[in-house]
């Protein structure tokens, strides 16, 4: 009996309307070992991209951007994003639901894009280790 190959072994579902959409990297460097948990992101953040360090906000109780001189909780490393998230642009915005992850093997390069300008592996809550070598991040 043959079988039929498909592009990253993703079987396309009849009337799946396509065009105008964007695929998403994936984040797992391995798909062992790693924990996520559905949470609620605060609106009006812009863009976060996959692999955006999530803090929570201790008043709304929502996540936010990590922010190491930040107030109101962002200074407190909580966890990953799995995906890219448009939060909008004003505190309006619709309030989005988003997957992060709490430990995992994650890609090094992802990490680094979503997250300029921050030191990964110097983030006191959320210890980490990265290997520029291999290309991943563990916490």
């Amino acid at each position: 009996m043959a079988t039929t190959e498909y592009p990253g072994n993703a079987i396309p579902a009849p009337g799946l309307a396509t065009g105008g959409q964007t695929v998403d990297d994936e984040l797992l460097y391995s798909a062992q070992n790693y924990t996520q948990k559905g949470v609620t992101l605060e609106p009006g953040q812009g863009i976060l991209l996959l692999g955006t360090v999530l803090a929570r906000k201790t008043t709304t109780k929502r996540y936010v951007k990590y922010d190491a001189l930040g107030a109101d909780g962002a200074t407190v490393a909580l966890g990953i994003l799995r995906k890219t998230v448009d939060t909008g642009a004003t505190a309006d915005a619709q309030i989005w639901q988003a997957n992060i992850l709490y430990s995992g093997l994650l890609k090094l390069a992802a990490m680094q894009a979503a997250n300029s300008g921050v030191a990964l592996g110097s983030i006191a809550s959320l210890p980490a280790q990265v290997n520029a070598v291999e290309g991943f991040f563990k916490f």
